[in-house]
């Protein structure tokens, strides 16, 4: 029986050399978690649960702590536009409204 070794020489950016990048499979689990987030606020129009920022946040760390393949990367950078395309338009409602915060 054949196995296949994991490469996990992969250090994660501006971090120290002890920290190791998480493999491409984790990352299928994180981005079909979020691909499946966007997909449902998307089709209920709902606002993103918690707020933008954190979401950002996520999507970066996504970028930077896994090893990540050429069409995860291209899977990430969708999902990040859509989430600014959520972000966007949550703006735009609230600006729109007519309510003032104090």
């Amino acid at each position: 029986m054949k196995t296949t070794a994991v490469d996990r020489k992969h250090h994660v950016p501006g971090t120290s050399p002890g920290v190791l990048k998480r493999t491409s499979l984790e990352a299928d689990r994180e981005l079909a978690h979020l691909r499946k987030l966007v997909t449902a606020v998307r089709a209920t129009s709902a606002p993103l649960p918690i707020n933008v920022r954190y979401w950002r946040a996520r999507l970066h760390e996504l970028r930077i702590a896994y090893a990540l393949l050429p069409v995860q990367l291209a899977r990430l950078s969708a999902l990040e536009l859509e989430v600014e395309k959520i972000a966007q338009k949550q703006v735009d409602v609230g600006a729109s409204d007519g309510r003032r915060a104090a």
